[in-house]
């Protein structure tokens, strides 16, 4: 009887202990909480771990895919207008580093907001972000959440 009672004990102890920890899934999908984003070129934090606690606007593009390009510049220059609603964080996945850097200079981007990625990580990217069939922009909250994905003028307009 008492090795029956310590074996409960023991197994509710791990339960509660274990339960402690978890934390929601990661999924690039609305309600979900933001995967990582590692970006395999910086040495100090990813761009998620700097804006934590802020609502932000992750966007990823790529030189050669012109939708994804004209979108980033349209949340660019929306970024720019929203003041401290939001924080606008470009992700290039372009394999050159130099056409990135081009682009930003080009494009008249917010340089502060632009990152580009290592070669060695954007496999990753692709993959917890499901970017596998196009580029997308999500909109996280402070938490970290996805609220929106491709959010339009009125969505970013409501955030606060």
């Amino acid at each position: 009887m008492n090795k029956t009672l310590l074996v409960i004990a023991t197994l509710a102890m791990l339960t509660l202990f274990s339960s402690a920890y978890y934390s929601a899934p990661a999924d690039s999908r609305i309600g979900y909480r933001a995967p990582s984003l590692v970006l395999g070129n910086s040495n100090g934090l990813s761009p998620l771990q700097q804006h934590r606690g802020e609502n932000i606007l992750l966007t990823f593009w790529d030189s050669s895919d012109a939708q994804s390009r004209l979108d980033n510049m349209h949340y660019d220059r929306l970024a720019r207008q929203s003041g401290d609603a939001y924080v606008h964080v470009s992700v290039n996945l372009d394999r050159s580093v130099s056409v990135f850097n081009s682009i930003v200079a080009i494009d008249n981007l917010n340089r502060s907001a632009q990152f580009s990625t290592s070669v060695d990580v954007q496999d990753n990217i692709i993959k917890s972000w499901r970017l596998d069939e196009g580029y997308h922009s999500f909109l996280l909250d402070t938490n970290g959440n996805i609220v929106a994905i491709d959010p339009d003028e009125r969505t970013l307009a409501q955030v606060k």
